[in-house]
């Protein structure tokens, strides 16, 4: 027999790693014919798998935006600090580098008393970790994290996992998050880099203490590649992992770097994620949505998982993988505070949020929110605006000086969320609970459909827009520029604390699922030529072994482009069982049973 080709869209993605397994047309396949006069007998057969990448070309982008403005080095005052910016100038992934290119002129013709090229008109007001934690009503953060009880130690996210899943590479990363530290008085944390060989899933999270682990993916897998450098992509990967370990200060991050910023590189590091071990994945990036975004959804089903993503900075519109039924949306707001006293927020003018030209409308909306025909997005939100915006420390490589920028995004808002669900599984694991899962269905059913508890954990964010629409003005209750708004973080966390838990148990580790037959049943005619297709998906698997028993004789199988062809060119009437095993190269077994059916005439 012969290896042949099947091209094949997987539940699953793990598409770089099918295309790891090389070349070929497409055009071979692997067959077997039951002679006249055999008894029914097995065949087995092997298939080499390829995949056809629906997102091929396709790349996410980086949701953060910087304030254009040189800020002097932050303080840990309780008031946040303001400064004058640039007009004119897009704070859209606007790198330092970028930022000094549009300061150097207008510095120049200050210290010449000429008049200045742009005019700074635009106010920036800065947060710090403190003051945030204020705003929402985080549990106050401890003097020391030694010695902590059990309860206060769950408030801050131990024990737990925030997975942060990102394009290309950050050389300065434990640097940068070691001076936010030291300047925020923020635990430290120890840092190490996992290598090809390391055992997955991973150990448990210290209760104790912060650790920030960087893996490189590739294929769904672990590999000692370190991913090229990219400037925008180490921004949004220090504002990630400063702002996860801000809002869970005692959680385990786990920086997860992707080799490019396509959609199939960075479903893989999702997945890659799942077999590390139950957590909460921020993604902070997305990508217009399409007809292709459902073939990537099965990634975000692992066992007692959470998927955590932006909704994007490109005022009403939709992008995978927020648009996912199973993760939760984040969108974006413009925050007011002073220092003291109840924050105040409007609607961000650039947060994406809209409905889903292609999801269908999930059975947690359905129930909850009216006018909806399909999946409507945001879910949630936090503050975003980069005009009030938070401390982020960067370094350049080859230096060692902090430069200090205001950073916003929904970029911003999504790993602070991941913080909050993670804490609330901390909470949850003190109390003897399995981790909350996906939060969707308690954020809908559990919260927001009830008045009392909607009023307590979540600011109602009811002013400002994201675009011109109908539907793109806040309003009271739930809307998609904000979701159903922002969090009053204690009374959110001992709701999620409590609620149902959905996805399976901290218990069992995250895998890829099995091989799968996609069809039953199959029917012809007495004396005439019958052929017929058996599909199957093998998700994450680059190649599988087939075997079909109870085969009558004159039956024949291929293995080819479009599944498992089934052909008899002189069938005899009445009923065959073919039982068909399908065993891919993960060690993953399915059994299965299709009938074919020939009648008489």
């Amino acid at each position: 027999m012969r290896n042949s080709r099947l091209l094949w869209i997987p539940s699953l993605i793990t598409l770089a790693a099918l295309a790891a397994c090389g070349g070929g047309s497409g055009g071979g396949s692997d067959t077997a014919t039951i002679q006249s006069g055999d008894e029914p007998s097995t065949v087995s057969l092997s298939v080499q798998l390829d995949s056809i990448d629906p997102a091929a070309g396709i790349e996410a982008q980086p949701s953060f935006h910087t304030a254009a403005v040189a800020l002097d080095e932050p303080d840990n005052g309780a008031a946040p600090r303001r400064a004058l910016a640039l007009s004119g100038l897009s704070t859209r992934r606007l790198t330092p580098a970028a930022l000094d290119d549009a300061l150097r002129p207008h510095a120049l013709a200050a210290s010449t008393g000429e008049a200045a090229p742009m005019a700074a008109t635009t106010t920036v007001t800065t947060y710090s970790p403190a003051q945030i934690r204020a705003a929402y009503a985080l549990p106050t953060l401890p003097a020391s994290t030694t010695g902590l009880a059990a309860a206060q130690a769950a408030q801050l996210g131990a024990g737990q996992t925030i997975y942060l899943v990102n394009a290309k590479h950050d050389p300065n990363i434990a640097a940068e998050l070691a001076a936010f530290n030291a300047k925020f008085g923020l635990p430290t944390c120890t840092s190490r880099t996992l290598t090809a060989t390391t055992t997955l899933p991973l150990a448990a999270a210290s209760g104790t203490a912060c650790e920030l682990v960087i893996a490189y993916s590739a294929a769904a897998n672990l590999t000692s590649t370190t991913p090229a450098y990219d400037s925008g992509w180490a921004t949004e990967i220090a504002l990630d992992v400063q702002w996860a370990h801000a809002t869970a200060p005692l959680a385990r991050l786990v920086l997860i770097e992707a080799p490019d910023a396509g959609v199939s590189s960075l479903s893989n590091a999702v997945a890659l994620a799942n077999r590390m071990g139950t957590g909460v994945v921020s993604m902070s990036f997305g990508a217009s949505e399409g007809s292709w975004t459902a073939s990537y959804d099965g990634v975000f089903g692992a066992t007692g998982m959470s998927y955590v993503a932006a909704t994007g900075d490109n005022g009403a519109a939709v992008s995978w993988p927020s648009v996912s039924a199973r993760v939760l949306a984040v969108g974006g707001t413009t925050l007011s505070y002073s220092g003291s006293g109840a924050r105040s927020e409007t609607t961000w003018s650039g947060t994406g949020g809209g409905t889903s030209a292609y999801t269908a409308l999930p059975s947690y909306q359905s129930g909850t929110i009216g006018g909806y025909a399909r999946r409507a997005v945001a879910d949630v939100a936090f503050n975003a605006d980069p005009n009030s915006g938070q401390y982020v420390a960067l370094l350049a490589p080859g230096t060692t000086a902090t430069r200090w920028v205001s950073a916003g995004g929904t970029s911003l808002a999504t790993p602070q969320w991941a913080g909050l669900v993670a804490v609330a599984n901390a909470m949850r694991a003190a109390g003897g609970k399995a981790a909350l899962g996906q939060p969707n269905t308690a954020v809908y059913q559990q919260i927001g459909a009830v008045s009392t508890q909607y009023s307590a954990a979540f600011k109602d964010v009811a002013s400002g827009s994201n675009g011109t629409c109908t539907s793109c003005t806040a309003k009271a209750g739930y809307d998609t520029p904000t979701g159903w708004g922002t969090p009053n973080v204690g009374a959110l966390l001992t709701s999620l604390s409590g609620a149902s838990a959905t996805g399976g148990t901290t218990t069992t580790t995250p895998v890829a699922s099995g091989p799968t037959l996609t069809t039953t049943a199959l029917t012809g005619v007495a004396g005439k030529a019958f052929s017929g297709t058996i599909g199957y998906t093998a998700p994450g698997a680059t190649s599988l072994s087939i075997t079909i028993g109870g085969a009558p004789s004159g039956m024949g199988f291929s293995a080819t482009s479009a599944g498992l062809a089934v052909s008899w060119a002189k069938p005899v009437a009445g009923k065959s069982t073919l039982v068909i095993t399908l065993k891919d190269n993960l060690g993953k077994t399915t059994t299965g049973n299709v009938t074919v059916t020939i009648s008489a005439s």
